[in-house]
């Protein structure tokens, strides 16, 4: 109780300072101190008299600071045996999933006014990232009105890549393989010119074999949501999609697919020649006639061996996926053609945290990290919040 009274005395001197030349950074950074030092007070009251032998009590960081209590007490619980409160732990996950651990040790220090660091900030990032490893996400995923997901809606998955540098052995670029999922009624348009938004969305994110990955991605897409799929030309995302989802809508990213009509274009014929067969082409498809624009592109007049060859390598890439660019039948039923929202996902899941200048990662620690950025970004934060609250460790 004196504690308190030692408080209260400092509160009021701080009040009759308050006159005209008075500072109010200053005093509201003093007036925060002291209800962070009186919230420390009221948390170590309810925790128990501190002053007990030392081999009976252990020191616990929580969000007001350090707390001494006796083991075995109630409030004597350290998750994963850090030595730290489970609701500090879930903090420290939170900045050190969305910021560099040096970077979430200033915040959290400048905001909580106590003292942690970035290695403690690290520890726990990467194991609750292995334990999100463990969980069934079929089973997360499963109960479509949980989720709020709306019944019969239009579910779309995008798969792309994107490379992270790593450090084991020797520096070696890794590819992270990336899925996006959301529904129709996610998609908000018209945000502001040019650019439109997407509410809620659901990732998987793997670094190794595309084996791993796609079985990671078959959990996660509701039985009951008949997907669309869009991806660039890899011969491993469709073959998969052929043999889990062999009647589902096909599309080839309209963009990956222009961008190999520009590079031909480019090659075969002048540049203003070029932007009018490429615009010619893209008319074609965008209004159902995939095989007229086959017909003439086949027929296109012999040159040299070279641009032979990479005529014939776009004409074989094209038909491999014809049922995948009647772009016009796609959007007259309303659908996605590009993959602007994966892109997208690239850079805000995974290069905005994972990439930033001089990182390297171990692919145990990507892969772990990995598991954090695409838990909260799927909107999936109170999973960690549930592994450190069942977590438990009484010392």
């Amino acid at each position: 109780m004196e504690l308190f009274v030692q408080t209260a005395k400092r509160c009021i001197a701080l009040r009759a300072s308050i006159n005209e030349t008075t500072n109010s950074y200053d005093f509201e950074k003093a007036v925060r101190t002291e209800i962070v030092s009186l919230g420390k007070c009221v948390y170590q009251e309810m925790a128990g008299n501190e002053d007990v032998n030392k081999n009976e009590r252990m020191k616990l960081q929580t969000s007001f600071g350090e707390i001494t209590m006796r083991k075995g007490h109630p409030l004597a619980v350290s998750p994963g045996g850090f030595k730290i409160s489970a609701y500090l732990q879930e903090q420290m996950c939170r900045t050190g999933t969305k910021m560099t651990f040096e970077e979430s040790e200033e915040e959290l220090n400048e905001f909580l006014g106590i003292e942690t660091n970035a290695k403690q900030v690290e520890r726990l990032c990467h194991h609750y990232g292995e334990h999100l490893s463990q969980i069934n996400w079929r089973e997360v995923y499963s109960d479509g009105i949980q989720l709020g997901i709306p019944f019969k809606q239009q579910l779309y998955v995008l798969i792309d890549g994107s490379m992270l540098l790593t450090r084991d052995k020797e520096q070696t670029w890794k590819e992270v393989k990336l899925c996006r999922m959301f529904y129709n009624t996610d998609r908000v348009e018209s945000v502001s010119k040019d650019r439109n938004m997407i509410t809620s969305s659901r990732y998987v994110a793997h670094l190794g074999g595309h084996e791993a990955f796609l079985d990671q991605v078959l959990d996660v897409i509701p039985p009951n949501s008949p997907p669309v799929f869009i991806a660039d030309g890899a011969k491993w995302i469709w073959k998969w999609v052929d043999d889990h989802y062999p009647q589902n809508t096909q599309i080839l990213d309209f963009y990956h697919c222009k961008e190999h009509l520009c590079s031909f274009a480019k090659e075969y014929f002048t540049e203003k020649e070029a932007k009018l067969w490429v615009d010619d082409a893209i008319n074609k498809l965008k209004n159902e006639q995939v095989d007229v624009f086959l017909k003439e592109l086949e027929i296109l007049p012999e040159k040299n061996k070279s641009l032979q060859k990479s005529k014939n390598q776009l004409l074989t890439y094209l038909t491999n996926n014809k049922k995948r660019i009647n772009y016009g039948k796609f959007l007259r039923e309303g659908l996605l053609i590009g993959s602007g929202s994966i892109e997208s996902a690239n850079r805000d899941v995974i290069q905005k945290r994972m990439k930033l200048s001089g990182q390297r990662w171990t692919v145990q620690g990507a892969k772990q990290m990995l598991n954090m950025r695409t838990c909260y970004k799927s909107g999936k934060q109170h999973l960690i919040r549930k592994l450190i609250s069942e977590y438990k460790m009484v010392v």
